[in-house]
């Protein structure tokens, strides 16, 4: 694996760890992270109350390239999307039939940014 792209990784799982403490702080309820499938991954799997909350985790160092929030595109939500499907069917729930949001959290330097239902 190349260095610069090691570094990214190291850096992508110290934020989700950061996120994932910061949302056990809020309440919610850690199920797992890095769920894999085909499809896509997931960051971080949480419960609040009886609603499944798929959390998508962006850190920026700088934004010199836009902010963590606007890391989040479209097509990466289409894929969080796809990999949700996966994760319910894995369980066998009925995706018409089970509370789930998509959450956000964004980090840039410092600071966290929680956005729910995104």
């Amino acid at each position: 694996m190349p260095i610069k792209q090691w570094i990214a990784s190291e850096t992508g799982a110290k934020a989700e760890q950061v996120a994932k403490g910061y949302l056990i702080d809020q309440g919610l309820g850690f199920i797992t992270e890095n769920f894999r499938c085909k499809a896509g991954e997931i960051d971080l799997i949480f419960k609040d109350m009886q609603q499944f909350v798929f959390v998508e985790v962006k850190y920026r160092e700088t934004d010199s390239h836009g902010s963590a929030a606007h890391m989040f595109t479209r097509a990466k939500r289409r894929k969080l999307e796809r990999a949700i499907m996966c994760y319910l069917q894995a369980l066998d729930l009925n995706l018409h039939h089970t509370s789930l949001r998509i959450d956000l959290i964004a980090i840039d330097k410092q600071n966290i940014n929680w956005i729910q239902n995104v």
